[in-house]
């Protein structure tokens, strides 16, 4: 599954449940009952009043209520305990509870039909499936999933099954078994079949019921999605499972290594389509009791997990190219020409670097309204939010977005064989799929637009951006273990992604690529259509570089990279040189944010952490004879606390650099006299150029790391940044504006914020001069994203010429006949003007934003205004946009509120007014939002991320322990947002006066 780009780590995972007013006590033929009454319009309601009741006993042999009786037997659904209520917190000192299904029988093959009644006001689907089975042992039970789905006990049957010639299996006669009673275990989500007669181990059995749904709106499970056309609402129906909901439309043994081949049929209504996984086997065939529906049969799946199971019911259109198809709404079907275009040739890429052909007959990707996520890997089936798979080509999306569509295409391929033909055997191993896709989502786009320079930006974009988080105490391991779904729903953030695509980058160089690709290959064929642990790759590419000979017999992947991924953190490097022989000291200690403790050098380890050591592959080169290409480790540091290495070849007075091209996940540190080499290097402006980009872009983001952490005095890493007034290339930018932007953020509400406004304006000059503020559309990507940045800072800044131009763009838009057609602002920029004219104007400004919002149909143009509508100075307009963003019917989706709280909360002005709307209607967004994957952490990090005041670290630290019972899969993120305010308070205490002083000193000296 990809992140959203937009909202990267948006999760909470809250148990939705059935109000009773959702329940009806129906025959097996209930659904089918209600199904015709809503389309023929006939309704007869009393035939619908039964008295609403449970008729299963608990895990206690409790007796059912037996109201509803049918034919004898109790029909009615089997519910939660107390339905709408979610089960009491356990106790903190409460035993975990296991959440792993029993073993004593594993599915083989799935039978699902499923109907979706997709009508506003009614909104439920029935559905039928029939599970085989084996028994691996001899057992009395049968447990699987269910979560907010009604199951007919009557329905419920087991019986023998015996295998035919060809493969298939059929009942075998007169072996019915006998199902004593039925029960559910609410906290777990089992549903338990008790039966009158033990299984017998070897065979093989039929598990089948029927069960009705409900098509929620929280964007889980099985669930609803609309849009507008000509003021008519479309609804469609749409999956998403990963990571535990696809019990919510099925029950079924619903772990990623329960693996099972799925026959799905579909009933839709005749005007729509549907689309699952695996292409129609035969010609779809009208529904005789609904004769407005129409059953659309697919064929058989390969062995695949329940959570890449996936279907989808619209009246969208479609684009192919060969067995290749693109899905999105008819007005929007030409932005996804981009995907079609990319997409095939991306697959034929992975299919060469993985050397293993696409596993099935077809692929088909559809964009979807309401998506939670940015995209999910299901087999054969990618579902995207509509912003990630469509972009225009007539002048309204930007090159940022094209690059996300490919980045997020790219990302979802590499997934149909990194996670869908090879799946971890359990959560704990998340970043085997993530990580891995992150990180060949970049070499896939490089294959189809190598102009980019994609790989160049991986180092921005993932490396350094996901250090800020594992600088954390409450980060946590890339394989972690994780039980309950709240539990699984934290880990998706960027320590799964980011972190385990720059750990797979840092194997790639240290092993090289040709090695890599063919231990990952052996991995892939050793373990297809089956699942595995960490351990299975490891072993895979330690059998590959020993043969190869890149690593010693002596040491093992295993060993490297256990020390990368069972602990938490990262390490920093610090490097002192003996200037006299030579010869350099390294030093490896676990780099935090925490602020260094009194009469400390440097930040002292947690309890319990003083032996956390890494293997590092070091990298170094140096003025004498620079190399930056060269990334295969010229030493280990073993996982020991210290290495002397021999002496260089550099004299005392050049620099030397460590960790070529940052290809190593650690920061490098080096003694004052080292910093002071690389400094006076990079002030000369004929020889700077001469340190590599990606080394640039990383001495920047380490310097000022390194400061925030109390490593490096604050008056060298500023030093550093000196040198940009001559720096034209985007990465090193970027990669100072990102860390300088932390800097930004703490002094913006003080009065000295002036000192760093001049500082910073005079640095962006001579690029804003070299770059100008028109867009010119046949610029290289990088040089676009390099305007885009520099005109973003100039103008939040202040820069006249910058605001002015802004104004004036905005002005001329508004002017036009028709400025929903006619829009003279360059795609590239629009992010730029937007803003700043929103900024500095007022309501008529904000409303006109607000409109073009409501009325285009182009995902990223909304994304872009969704943004910008956050720049407001006006307090009151700031407040409704929030408002809007949690109220029904407003414009804006749920799955972009979580955009809008953080570009509300990215203004200086709007920052406490998010989280003060956070704080005081909490159980308002909660409530809304429900259990999205996503939203509320994204919510919780963005609005709290800027805090640096006691008053308001106190205020967090009381709104976190009020509400820690409700947060759910938000948990972990208000862990570190509380981590990151106390680190930005202790920050100001430290660093605030020296930092003022500093930029006193240079403006002083800039003034003479």
């Amino acid at each position: 599954m990809t992140q959203s780009r937009e909202a990267l780590a948006m999760m909470d995972g809250t148990t939705v449940t059935f109000s009773k007013r959702q329940g009806y006590v129906l025959s097996r033929w209930g659904i089918a009952l209600i199904a015709a009454l809503f389309l023929t319009a006939i309704v007869a309601t009393g035939l619908l009043v039964y008295k609403f009741a449970s008729c299963t006993q608990n895990e206690h042999g409790g007796a059912c209520a037996k109201d509803g009786v049918q034919n004898g037997r109790a029909s009615v659904p089997v519910l939660p305990t107390e339905p709408g209520v979610a089960p009491p917190a356990a106790p903190s000192d409460a035993p975990k509870l296991d959440v792993r299904l029993p073993r004593a029988v594993k599915p083989d093959s799935y039978k699902i039909e499923i109907i979706p009644f997709i009508h506003e006001g009614n909104f439920t689907f029935s559905g039928k499936v029939s599970v085989v089975v084996n028994a691996t042992e001899p057992t009395s039970n049968i447990t699987l999933h269910f979560n907010d789905i009604k199951i007919y006990e009557d329905s419920v049957t087991v019986e023998e099954h015996e295998s035919v010639a060809d493969g298939s299996h059929r009942p075998a006669e007169g072996k019915h078994i006998l199902v004593d009673r039925l029960s559910n275990d609410t906290a777990r989500q089992f549903f338990i079949i008790h039966l009158g007669q033990p299984l017998s181990e070897g065979k093989q059995y039929r598990v089948s019921m029927s069960y009705l749904g409900h098509l929620n709106d929280m964007l889980q499970g099985f669930y609803r999605s609309s849009y507008i056309v000509n003021n008519q609402t479309r609804w469609i129906a749409a999956t998403q499972f990963q990571p535990t909901d696809a019990r919510r439309a099925f029950p079924c043994f619903d772990e990623p290594a329960l693996k099972a081949k799925f026959q799905i049929s579909i009933a839709r209504p005749r005007n729509m389509t549907s689309v699952s996984n695996m292409p129609q086997e035969r010609e779809s065939e009208q529904m005789k009791d609904l004769p407005d529906y129409t059953w659309d049969h697919y064929g058989q799946s390969v062995p695949m997990s329940t959570y890449l199971v996936a279907f989808v019911v619209s009246d969208f259109d479609h684009m192919s190219d060969g067995n290749f198809s693109v899905w999105a709404r008819h007005e929007a079907i030409q932005q996804a020409e981009y995907s079609l275009n990319i997409g095939p040739k991306i697959l034929h890429y992975y299919e060469q670097y993985f050397g293993i052909p696409f596993p099935l007959p077809k692929m088909d990707m559809i964009a979807l309204p309401d998506f939670a996520a940015g995209a999910m890997e299901n087999w054969g089936l990618i579902t995207y939010r509509y912003v990630a798979e469509e972009r225009s080509e007539l002048g309204v999306s930007t090159n940022s977005n094209k690059q996300s569509v490919a980045t997020v295409v790219s990302h979802e391929l590499a997934h149909q064989w990194f996670g869908n033909l090879v799946t971890p055997s359990w959560w704990t191993d998340l970043w085997l799929n993530e990580g891995f896709a992150s990180y060949v989502e970049y070499l896939g786009v490089n294959a189809v637009e190598p102009s980019w320079k994609i790989l160049e930006q991986f180092v921005i974009f993932d490396l350094q951006n996901v250090f800020a988080l594992d600088a954390l105490e409450s980060s946590h391991q890339i394989s972690i273990e994780v039980g309950h779904p709240d539990e699984i729903n934290e880990i998706f953030d960027r320590i799964s992604y980011g972190k385990g695509a720059s750990i797979i980058r840092m194997m790639d160089h240290f092993l090289t690529t040709e090695v890599f690709k063919k231990g990952v290959t052996k991995y892939l064929n050793s373990r297809k259509f089956g699942s595995s642990t960490q351990n299975d790759l490891w072993e895979a590419l330690t059998s590959q570089a020993h043969v190869d000979k890149v690593l010693d017999s002596s040491m093992s992947v295993k060993e490297i990279m256990d020390t990368w991924t069972l602990q938490t953190g990262f390490p920093v490097v610090i490097i002192t040189r003996d200037y006299n022989t030579g010869t350099v000291h390294l030093k490896q200690e676990r780099f935090l944010l925490r602020h260094k403790t009194e009469n400390s050098t440097t930040a002292s380890p947690p309890e319990g952490e003083g032996s956390t050591l890494w293997w590092i592959p070091i990298t170094f080169t140096s003025v004498d004879n620079p190399d930056f290409n060269k990334t295969q480790p010229l030493f280990w540091m073993k996982a020991t606390p210290t290495l002397t290495l021999p002496p260089l070849s550099a004299a005392p007075d050049q620099w030397v650099i460590f960790n070529v091209q940052e290809t190593g996940f650690y920061r490098a540190n080096y003694d004052l006299t080292n910093w002071r080499l690389l400094i006076e290097y990079l002030m000369d402006r004929d020889h700077f150029s001469q340190i590599g980009i990606i080394n640039r872009a990383q001495l920047l983001d380490d310097a000022l790391n390194l400061a925030r952490a109390g490593l490096l005095d604050y008056a060298t890493a500023l030093d550093v940044t000196r040198y940009l007034a001559n720096e034209l290339e985007y990465l090193p930018w970027k990669a100072a504006l990102n860390a300088l932007a932390y800097i930004d953020s703490m002094l913006i509400k003080t009065g000295n914020y002036d000192k760093f406004k001049i500082y910073l304006l005079g640095l962006l000059e001579n690029l804003y001069k070299h770059t100008g503020f028109t867009d010119n559309p046949n610029d290289p990507q990088l040089t676009v994203y390099k305007r885009v940045n520099i005109l973003s800072w100039a103008c939040s800044l202040g820069h006249e010429d910058c605001v002015r131009n802004s104004v004036l763009q905005f002005q001329n838009w508004r002017s036009s006949p028709d400025p929903d057609r006619s829009n003279p602002i360059s795609a590239n920029l629009k992010n730029v003007v937007y803003c700043t004219a929103i900024s500095v104007g007022g309501q008529d400004e904000w409303d006109f934003a607000w409109q073009r919002y409501r009325k285009t149909n182009v995902g990223s143009e909304k994304d872009i205004l969704l943004g910008a509508l956050g720049c407001s100075r006006e307090t009151w307009i700031l407040s409704r946009y929030l408002d809007r963003a949690v109220s029904e019917k407003s414009g804006i989706r749920k799955q972009d509120a979580a955009r809008v709280f953080a570009a509300v909360a990215s203004n200086s002005v709007g920052q406490p007014l998010a989280y003060s709307f956070l704080r005081n209607k909490w159980f308002r967004v909660h409530e809304y939002l429900g259990s999205s994957l996503f939203t509320i952490s994204n919510i919780v990090r963005s609005c709290t991320k800027r805090i640096n005041s006691p008053f308001e670290l106190s205020d967090l630290m009381q709104f976190a322990s009020v509400h820690h019972h409700e947060l759910g899969a938000a948990t972990r993120a208000m862990e570190q947002s509380l981590e990151q305010a106390g680190a930005n308070v202790k920050w100001m205490e430290s660093n605030y006066e020296p930092i003022v002083k500093w930029l006193a000193n240079v403006t002083a000296v800039a003034a003479s």
